[in-house]
This record gives structure tokens, C-alpha cells and sequence, in this order.
């Protein structure tokens, strides 16, 4: 017997990310996190399973949280990131040894006893293993350990702050930290450091023959104020660096390269520094140029080369690096296009206006990996009715895929879910435009339901074939869930996502009314029970609209963005935004920003307003909520104003398990309320 999802299915869900396939493509390395119902807490293990049988096993039980499963290419060995507790050999404390941070081990690809390789003192990411299976190179954070008393007690922060960029959301100050590359022999035990400098570098990957690392870093003068990475290159002489030769000339700014089979070109994902709309391209450039112009292989496609999918099963949206073919004439990348994510196979010749695809039909892959040999394909792949499973196929047989795993199985087929249904609209300008609705489980045509309008953030990303289970659940409550891709979204092409810039709220909002109008032809929305809502972006759409329109009975802003003056100093990346997506800073053109900001309308607010917001939120911080509700509150109408301590602005999706049901409860709260 089936039965609708719940808020609380949320604990029961087993979230599967980082596919790794060994380098003989027998096995599958993977990362899966679970909720600790008792201790309200995730936990991550590592599990490997048989691409034969598919018979799993937990690699890493039951100590520490153990991530980043990465093979050796001998397939002797898998390190991975853990948290665990380990012993200190080198005495140093603590502090300096790291204790408690992420460090790296080492474990038997067969099983036995894993080897502690790290003791950083911020902790140690990311290992990437040498061709010759003896080294690693890992991402580390240098810098000033905070200060304590003689009895171990912290002393009270003193931040002297002289740069734009000083912290980042869900990580905090960072203004005297900087993350470096380290050298690792597996057998000796020193890391060496690569780079150091007052920049951050970071996505290392070796040449073919061992000789050479690529990596990104970001070290023009405005790299504290619009960060650009370069693509360069090192030499690495006798485990110590060597030469260093910068590639790119700063006019894009790079990630995850991925060397050629034959050692000479470097494949690499890219975006316009001014003016990309979150448009990331796929690039390639010759292994020994210098500060040369790439080639785009990817500027006739629509897609945009990373996952820009909306999902709220995990806060991770990934750019693995491109995967070249045995021949060296094939590039696979990830890319998002028009409400899915999937793998593309692009010619080193360039893609045309439509590359072919290894994994078509309407899904949503967040991670790949290919086996040593480029014929298998192990993708961590969602779909609107099933969270993450991991899927193999072969870069022969485009469309034949096999489901390895099957941690969800059980728990999903007990749930009658909602399978969205596309709507394809006109929207301003004759603009065409793309959107979806749900219909609740048992839909009975001939009633009249309420409606429920969802918007994305960004407003560079993109709805689609993503699980999400907010919808699934508002869907099993009684209510149609209508999500839009207006103007600014990731999927349409490079015009369509930049079509916002200098213009929030101008078009896009009246392109998501378009998609309201839609939906209310069919004929089975009581339009009269109608609510608005959306996160960050999406909760300044929502703002915006319940400050120019009274047709929403009641209205949920989250996370959201209100006054674009104070937006520009108060965010992290706030200035950012003036640099690019709004064009100009506040200063320059203040009536721009009075025109654009949602509380320059709080007055014509009649529509009952739900405020959720988190108190740690360096993106769209607390201060934008508080004059939301401050101003509303004292003209008298209806707002109700939730916080949540200590989270970041991902709550929706990777915040304290406790705090992600109780926002979904005052979600489902506050809706019925006013809509039943």
C-alpha cells in the first residue's frame, strides 16, 4: 500500500554523492549521509560496491564522518577525507596536529586498517592521486591558528579587515586564511607545499607522465574584490615545484582542468569574468602556452557546463572536470539544459548548437566519473519522483543505463508522488518560456485546488528534473505547485540567463504572472486560493510581486534579498553584484536601486507575509528580513517572522537536520492557514 511523502521522510532519506569508479571499473566508490534521528546529526560514510553484483559494503563504519573517495590509479589503495580520530605520532598537539578537522587517510582498496597520511592544523581536502600511485597533492588552508589562554581557553577575535572579500557563507572569516596545494609522498609522510602567496589556489590535476600539475588560482590585483582564476601550470621536480607558467590571460575565470591523454592540450570550464549570467563554458588551450586565448568548444550550446539544477536533498552543486575519451578527440562534461543535467559527449572541434548526449531523457545528473579505460560511466542520477541513485554506462551505448545502487528503493516505493507536467507558455515581449506544475496525488480534475507558486534563486540557476521535496510534500498536502524558468535562468542560452542583468524584477516577474495565467486556463485552480514563494533571489522576486499585484492570497519570502542599498555592503559577495548583475554600485545610480529594491513597495504589501530566514546568512543577510518585517509590523499587517540560529543561507538544503523540518513545518503552518 502506498502512502504520500511527509516532512519527516526527510530523515529517512540515505543521500549518495561522489561516484568513483576504480580505475578497472569493477567498483564504485561513493559517499552516502544519513540523519541521526536521535542526535538530530548527519553522518557520511564511505561505501564501495561491485559494478558486477551490485552488492555494496560500508567502507568507512562507524568512525568519524569520512568523505572524497579517491582512487589510486594502480587500484591498490583509496584515500578519502575524514574527520575521525587518529593517533598523533608527531606530538604535536591538539591544535597544530589538527584535531577534530578533516585530514586525509589512506585505506587497502580490499579492505583493512586505514593509515592517517595528515595532521593539518585547518584540516586537509580533496586528494588527488599521482599516475604513479606513490603521491597525492591536497587543498589545505594556511594560516594563523586563533589565539587561547595558557589553559587552553579561546581569547576573543581581533579582525583587522583591508579587502572586500573576507568571508563566504557557510564558512565565515577567512581574511587570514589562504588555501594552498600540498605534495604528499604516500610512503614518506612530509607534505611539501606547492604554492603559497596571498591568493587562494585550488582544482589540481597531474599530466599524463607525472611532471606536471594544472591548477587554478585567482592572483590579479582584484582578486579580493572580482576574484578571476587563471588556469597555470607547475612543474614538480623531485617532489619539490618547479617552473610555474600562468595559461590564461584573466579575461575568464577557470575550473577543473583535465589534461589530455597525450599530455598536450588542457581542457578546462570557464565563464566570461563581466557578464557571464552563471554561464559556465567548456574550453581547451595547448599544455604549453602562455597566457594565451582559449579555445570555447561550447559557445553554439544553449547548456551551461555545471549542475544548475535546483534540488533540496543536498547544498552540493557540482563542475566535475571535463573526462577526455581514449582517443583525445572527445571531451564528456556535465552541463544544465532546459530543466536537466546530463553528460554531453563535445567534439575537441567544438559542439555545434546541440552535442550529442550519453544519458538523455529528462533527469538530473549531479556527479560523474569514468573508469581508466573511458568506456564506463558511474553518475550519481535524480529524477523528480527518486532521489539520488548511482547509474552505470558505457560512452558506446548512448541511453543504456543500469541502476548500481539502491539505498532508496525500499522507502520509495511505499510513496505515491507527483510526476510534474510540463507547461509551455508565452511570456513578455513573446518571449517563450518553460515551466512545470504538480498536481497532488488522487487529482481530481473536476475540483477547484490552490495553487502554489514556487520561484528559484540565483537567478542563475534553473528548475527542473531535480528531486525536491518541499513540492512533493506541499503536492501531498492538496495543493498545485507551479515552478517557472523566467528570464535569468541557467538552460536557454547565454541571452536568455543575461537578459536580468541590470533589470531584476523589470521582466522576469511579469514572465512568472504569465506562467500564473497559464496554469489558471486549465481550468482546476481556484484562483481565489492562491499563495507566492521562493528562496534568496526567489524571495525577492516574492517580495517584489506581492508589492506590485494583490492577487496571492498569502506569501512566503525566504533568505530573501529587500534593499539592494544595504544588500551591497551587508552580503558577502554583495559588491560583487554591483560589479556585474546589477551593473552599478548604489552610489553611483541610487535611484537604480531604490527602483529595484522590494521595500522601495513595502507600502502596497496587503498579501500575508511568512519571513524565514537564517541568522548566520552572510549571502542575504538577517538585516534584509528585519526591515521586511520591521516595516510591515508597524503599518499593522499580517507577517510572521521566523529565525533560525546559527544557520547559513543553504538551510533549505544542507542545514541542522532539526532546523530543515521545523522551516517546513511552518511552511506547511502558515499555508494552510490561509489557503484551506
Amino acid at each position: 500500500m502506498t502512502r504520500t511523502i511527509t516532512i519527516e521522510d526527510l530523515y529517512q532519506f540515505r543521500i549518495l554523492t561522489r561516484p568513483r569508479i576504480s580505475p578497472d571499473g569493477r567498483s564504485v566508490a561513493f559517499v552516502v549521509t544519513t540523519i541521526d534521528e536521535r542526535k538530530h546529526a548527519y553522518h557520511q560514510e564511505i561505501w564501495v560496491a561491485s559494478t558486477m553484483s551490485g552488492e555494496a559494503r560500508c567502507f568507512t563504519p562507524g568512525k568519524g564522518n569520512s568523505h572524497s573517495p579517491a582512487w589510486s590509479p594502480d587500484g591498490r589503495w583509496l584515500a578519502f577525507g575524514s574527520n575521525r580520530e587518529g593517533e598523533d605520532p608527531k606530538n604535536l598537539g591538539p591544535k597544530k596536529g589538527g584535531k577534530g578537522k578533516s585530514q586525509i587517510w589512506l585505506m587497502p582498496a580490499d579492505g583493512g586498517e586505514a593509515r592517517q597520511l595528515t595532521w593539518m592544523p585547518h584540516g586537509a581536502s580533496k586528494p588527488v592521486w599521482s599516475p604513479d600511485s606513490r603521491r597525492l597533492i591536497f587543498n589545505a588552508d594556511v594560516g594563523p591558528l586563533d589565539e587561547e589562554t595558557e589553559d587552553g581557553q579561546p581569547l576573543p577575535k581581533v579582525r583587522v579587515i583591508d579587502r572586500l572579500f573576507y568571508r563566504l557563507d557557510a564558512v565565515g572569516f577567512i581574511q587570514d586564511r589562504r588555501q594552498h596545494l600540498f605534495l604528499l609522498d604516500i610512503e614518506q609522510g612530509e607534505p611539501v607545499q606547492l604554492t603559497e602567496g596571498d591568493w587562494d589556489s585550488r582544482d589540481p590535476a597531474w599530466s599524463p607522465d607525472g611532471k606536471r600539475i594544472a591548477f587554478v588560482s585567482s592572483r590579479s590585483e582584484t582578486r579580493w574584490s572580482l576574484p578571476c582564476f587563471d588556469l597555470y601550470t607547475l612543474d614538480i621536480e623531485q617532489n619539490q615545484p618547479g617552473e610555474l607558467c600562468c595559461l590564461t590571460d584573466s579575461t575568464i575565470s577557470c575550473n577543473s582542468p583535465s589534461w589530455s591523454p597525450d599530455g598536450q592540450t588542457i581542457a578546462f570550464l570557464a565563464h566570461d569574468r563581466i557578464g557571464s549570467a552563471g554561464h559556465e563554458e567548456l574550453y581547451s588551450i595547448d599544455a604549453g602556452a602562455s597566457r594565451e586565448a582559449a579555445t570555447c568548444l561550447s559557445r553554439e550550446f544553449e547548456g551551461s557546463c555545471a549542475d544548475w539544477t535546483n534540488s533540496d536533498t543536498n547544498d552540493e552543486q557540482m563542475m566535475p572536470a571535463p573526462q577526455w575519451s581514449a582517443d583525445g578527440q572527445t571531451l564528456y562534461v556535465l552541463a544544465a539544459q532546459r530543466g536537466a543535467t546530463r553528460i554531453y559527449a563535445i567534439p575537441l572541434s567544438g559542439s555545434g548548437a546541440q552535442p550529442a548526449t550519453l544519458t538523455p531523457g529528462n533527469i538530473h545528473i549531479q556527479d560523474f566519473s569514468l573508469d581508466a579505460a573511458k568506456e564506463t560511466v558511474a553518475a550519481l542520477i535524480q529524477s523528480t519522483t527518486r532521489i539520488s541513485e548511482i547509474f552505470l554506462c558505457s560512452t558506446s551505448a548512448t541511453g543504456e543505463m543500469r541502476q548500481l545502487t539502491h539505498f532508496n528503493d525500499a522507502l520509495f516505493n511505499e510513496l505515491e508522488l507527483a510526476t510534474p507536467e510540463q507547461v509551455l507558455y508565452t511570456g513578455v515581449d513573446d518571449w517563450p518560456m518553460e515551466g512545470w506544475i504538480l498536481k497532488p496525488p488522487f487529482f481530481d480534475p473536476s475540483k477547484k485546488y490552490p495553487l502554489v507558486v514556487q520561484i528559484h534563486g540565483g537567478p542563475h540557476t534553473q528548475y527542473g528534473y531535480g528531486f525536491l521535496h518541499e513540492m512533493q510534500m506541499l503536492a501531498a498536502q492538496g495543493y498545485v505547485i507551479l515552478y517557472t524558468n523566467p528570464r535569468g535562468s541557467i538552460g536557454y542560452g547565454h541571452a536568455f540567463a543575461d537578459a536580468v542583468r541590470g533589470k531584476w524584477a523589470e521582466k522576469d516577474s511579469w514572465d512568472i504572472m504569465a506562467g500564473v495565467d497559464a496554469v489558471l486556463q486549465k481550468g482546476f485552480i481556484d484562483e481565489t486560493r492562491m499563495a507566492i514563494m521562493g528562496g534568496s533571489y526567489g524571495g525577492f522576486m516574492t517580495s517584489w510581486l506581492i508589492g506590485h499585484t494583490n492577487r496571492f492570497k498569502v506569501a512566503i519570502a525566504d533568505r530573501s534579498v529587500t534593499e539592494l542599498t544595504s544588500f551591497f555592503g551587508s552580503s558577502d559577495i554583495g559588491y560583487k553584484f554591483a560589479s556585474d548583475d546589477l551593473v552599478t554600485p548604489p552610489f553611483a545610480e541610487p535611484e537604480r536601486y531604490i527602483h529595484t529594491s522590494p521595500m522601495t513597495y513595502v507600502k502596497n504589501i496587503q498579501t500575508p507575509l511568512l519571513i524565514i530566514h537564517s541568522e548566520s546568512d552572510l549571502r542575504c543577510s538577517i538585516e534584509q528580513a528585519e526591515q521586511l518585517f520591521t516595516a510591515l509590523k508597524y503599518m499593522g499587517r499580517e507577517v510572521l517572522f521566523v529565525r533560525f540560529e546559527g544557520q547559513s543561507h543553504g538551510l533549505s538544503r544542507g542545514g541542522h537536520p532539526h532546523s530543515r523540518l521545523e522551516r517546513l513545518r511552518h511552511i506547511q503552518r502558515w499555508l494552510e492557514q490561509h489557503l484551506h
